[in-house]
């Protein structure tokens, strides 16, 4: 009787050292994309309170020098329709706060120091609300809005 040796592995093994593989595969890039998603939404509440303090810090200046605050005025009922859309869709209960807002466009966000940023804000210099007209939600539908919590 001549019983030959099998050194090789078998294509069963094959197929399940090849589904593994890919179960690991798609395990890793679920989870990067999700910290991506997570990365991007800190980097849009970051860029919110940039523009609140810049905001809040010309503001300041302008109450001691009488300067001009950079943006275009926007009406409170344009406003008041972008909160209710972002309210829809987040969840949220947003109300404003303030009575005079404005639009700040790239070139008035320069003036404030803030450069390389390509979204519109709406602001209200004296609440210290923002609110990025751009995106108006994350991905994860957080509303893209904040106010300083004590009137200046």
């Amino acid at each position: 009787m001549n019983i030959r040796k099998n050194n090789g592995i078998t294509l069963i093994a094959l197929v399940i050292s090849i589904i593994i593989l890919i179960i690991l595969a798609g395990i890793s890039i679920s989870g990067t994309i999700r910290g991506q998603d997570e990365t991007e939404e800190g980097v849009q509440i970051i860029e919110l309170n940039i523009v609140q303090h810049a905001i809040l810090e010309r503001n300041t200046k302008a109450q001691l020098t009488k300067e001009s605050l950079p943006g275009t005025i926007i009406e409170k009922t344009e406003v008041q329709k972008i909160i209710e859309e972002m309210n829809s869709i987040s969840g949220e209960n947003i109300n404003l706060k303030g009575t005079e807002y404005k639009q700040l466009n790239k070139e008035d966000l320069e003036k404030l120091g803030i450069i390389d940023e390509e979204n519109i804000f709406i602001v209200n210099y004296s609440t210290g609300e923002v609110i990025n007209k751009t995106l108006k939600v994350t991905k994860s539908k957080k509303a893209l809005y904040i106010y300083s919590k004590s009137e200046i």
